[in-house]
């Protein structure tokens, strides 16, 4: 999405004129992975200096990000094959998002293997490890064993994320996939938000029941983190599909995909005569673009607002009008959507529609 709406980062550089951003929270989650994995490293090079021992551990971190990059690079690529062009990489060194710009002629199977083209991408990382391991390419122990660590972690990321939850590349295929044979996209969205429920129930199991029934033991430090941080956005997110919670229920009810009229995107050097075009074409807003940041919009009342003079150069980015961050939202139902909603009127006329990074509208606040 927009950077103006996406948590701020590092741009590491552009890949098709999409900026790639990595979070800051990644070096976090880089010393959680490095420490949780220095002993086992240690352990498996024994006779080895601290150096060497630092060196793999630094290539494994590193490896994962290079991994969870090709995985979203995929997701990229398999969109623009498809028809819709990515506008934003996102990393955050356990996952990514790839956000895309509008489609006319976007189908939901397209979906589907949009969002399988990144665990697929592990999976040919994992059996390239697995050649490389068999094959004797790999002479030294510590390279092997920095290679035995991604093949495995990249197997990891491939059945983690095709997993059918929300917010995970298999959720995301299996909501879509419904929608393309019932013509439901909300009925997508809540089986796999039920997937959700079924996954966590799962985590609960393995990661803190498991050691407490069965083991007799207490789960360790490092699996409440990792459970945690699975876990959490799998429930934040099949808890707002499902419209759980007190006025849950007639929350869930709004969808401002059902609502949002049709926008088009243009870059801030466009001339206002294709902005017109735009318009008249059938958009009711057009979202004008400088790079990958939205800089403003234009909609037909702005346009009746204009009188340039005879001859006069004027481009989009001249006439657009600011759009305030609140009125930009990725909550698409529920009661996250409504207050997105209640928000936004207060600023514009329009709240821009967000979903799976994909801007799908603009529903009209009824502001002036």
């Amino acid at each position: 999405m927009p950077s103006a709406t996406a948590p701020e980062g590092w741009v590491l550089g552009r890949v098709g004129g999409a900026p790639v951003v990595v979070a800051p929270t990644s070096l976090l989650l880089g010393a959680l992975i490095a420490a949780s994995w220095y002993p086992l490293v240690s352990s498996a090079l024994t006779g080895f200096g601290i150096l060497t021992v630092l060196g793999v551990v630094g290539l494994t971190v590193a490896g994962v990000a290079v991994s969870v990059t090709l995985h979203e690079l995929a997701h990229g690529m398999a969109g623009t094959a498809l028809g819709r062009r990515p506008v934003r990489y996102e990393l955050y060194l356990w996952g990514g998002r790839t956000s895309f710009g509008p489609s006319r002629s976007w189908r939901p199977w397209k979906d589907v293997l949009t969002s399988l083209s990144g665990p697929a991408t592990n999976l040919v990382l994992w059996a390239l490890g697995r050649w490389a391991l068999g094959s004797g390419v790999v002479e030294t122990v510590p390279a092997y064993v920095a290679v035995w660590a991604l093949t495995w972690v990249n197997l990891a990321l491939a059945a983690f994320n095709a997993l059918p939850c929300l917010p995970l590349d298999g959720g995301h295929a299996l909501a879509a996939l419904v929608e393309q044979v019932t013509g439901r996209p909300r009925l997508g969205r809540q089986v796999a938000a039920v997937g959700g429920l079924a996954v966590l129930a799962l985590i609960a199991w393995r990661w803190l029941l498991w050691p407490l029934v069965v083991q007799g033991t207490r789960p360790g430090s490092f699996q409440l983190v990792l459970a945690v941080m699975v876990g959490w956005p799998i429930a934040a997110t099949s808890w707002r599909v499902l419209g759980l919670g007190r006025g849950g229920r007639a929350a869930s009810r709004v969808d401002l995909r059902e609502l949002a009229q049709a926008v088009a995107v243009l870059p801030a050097a466009a001339p206002l005569e294709q902005v017109r075009a735009r318009l008249a074409e059938g958009a009711a807003l057009v979202i004008v673009l400088d790079g990958s940041r939205v800089l403003g919009t234009v909609d037909d009342q702005d346009l009746s607002r204009l009188d340039p003079p005879p001859g006069a150069k004027v481009t989009a980015g001249q006439t657009c009008t600011v759009l305030p961050a609140v009125a930009v939202t990725s909550q698409t139902g529920g009661p996250g959507a409504v207050s997105a909603l209640a928000r936004a009127r207060e600023v514009s006329r329009w709240l821009v529609v967000i979903d799976e990074g994909t801007i799908v509208g603009a529903v009209p606040t009824g502001a002036r």
